[in-house]
C-alpha cells in the first residue's frame, strides 16, 4: 500500500506534485567539485605554509649552531614545498582530465530548471 506524502528535503514541490531538488553545490560535474575542493585547499594551504616558512626561518636563525634545529628547519621547509607541489599538480591534474573529458571546470551555478509539467 502506497501513502502519498509530501516531503520537501532542500527542494520545492512544484504544481504537479513533483519535488526539485536544488543542487546546492553549483556544479554539475565530477571534476567541478574537484576543483572546489582543490581551491579551497589551496586557500586555507596558502596561509598555513607562509607560517610554517616563517617558523622554519626562526628555527634557522634562532638555532644558531644547532644540528638539531637546522635539521627541523630543512624538514619543515621540505614539507611546505612537497605541500604546495601537490596541491599545484593537483589542480593541474583536473584541468588535464577536463580537457581529456571535453568538459568545463569553470564552477557556474548550476540553473534551477525544474522539470516540464506533464
Amino acid at each position: 500500500m502506497v501513502f502519498p506524502i509530501n516531503v520537501l528535503a532542500a527542494g520545492e514541490l512544484i504544481p504537479s506534485g513533483d519535488v526539485v531538488l536544488t543542487n546546492p553545490l553549483g556544479v554539475n560535474t565530477i571534476p567541478q567539485v574537484l576543483d572546489r575542493i582543490i581551491n579551497f585547499m589551496i586557500i586555507l594551504a596558502g596561509p598555513i605554509a607562509v607560517l610554517m616558512l616563517v617558523y622554519a626561518g626562526y628555527l634557522f636563525v634562532v638555532g644558531g649552531g644547532s644540528e638539531e634545529k637546522v635539521k627541523t628547519a630543512k624538514r619543515i621547509i621540505l614539507g611546505v614545498v612537497i605541500g604546495i607541489s601537490i596541491l599545484v599538480l593537483s589542480k593541474a591534474l583536473v584541468y588535464v582530465t577536463c580537457n581529456v573529458l571535453g568538459t568545463s571546470c569553470a564552477t557556474a551555478a548550476a540553473p534551477a530548471t525544474p522539470p516540464p509539467a506533464a
